[in-house]
């Protein structure tokens, strides 16, 4: 076991154990919302930055209305959605499924910060940073599980959305260009 496996295994057991304690019903909501924040954040950024645009100076607006638009989306989405999943959760946990919910969330919270880390690996590449390099990956057993992840998600999420057909491929040729 490599120590990049050591160091990947870390934040998964943080998102087991966080999954546990959450349950299954908020896991699954939180995972929705990340993934849903994730594309309505490209999706609507054109429409984000135009309705911002008036309202900042033309430096801001060149600088940082796309992270700020993105930002604005992304946080929004995800708030909304867990709130959602938190009320849910209250009336569940009384009931007989209160205990298969803790369970079942320690899987779906691993499977959240696998995601997770998918993703900061997939911007790596996409910004062209060599991180982990070549060398710590090699015989890596938990990396060429996690890195896939994301993009595999992100690219069959897509293509089921109306319009969002091809996004991990529109936007890594933004991100390029």
């Amino acid at each position: 076991m490599k120590p990049l496996d050591l160091l990947l295994l870390v934040p998964l057991a943080w998102g087991a154990y966080t999954g546990f304690r959450r349950g299954v019903l908020v896991e699954i909501i939180a995972v929705v919302a990340f993934v849903l924040g994730l594309i309505l954040g490209f999706k609507l950024l054109g429409e984000a930055i135009a309705f911002l645009a008036p309202h900042v100076g033309e430096t801001v607006a060149k600088r940082f209305l796309p992270y700020i638009g993105f930002s604005g989306i992304f946080i929004t989405v995800i708030f909304v959605i867990n709130r959602f999943g938190w009320l849910l959760r209250k009336s569940l946990r009384f009931t007989i499924f209160g205990s298969f919910d803790s369970m079942a969330g320690a899987l779906v919270g691993l499977f959240t910060y696998a995601f997770g880390l998918s993703v900061f690996f997939w911007l790596m590449t996409t910004f062209r940073v060599d991180f982990p390099k070549r060398s710590q990956t090699e015989g890596s057993y938990v990396y060429p599980i996690i890195r896939p992840l994301a993009p595999q998600v992100m690219n069959k999420l897509s293509n089921a959305i109306p319009k969002g057909g091809k996004l991990v491929e529109k936007v890594e040729r933004e991100w390029k260009n």
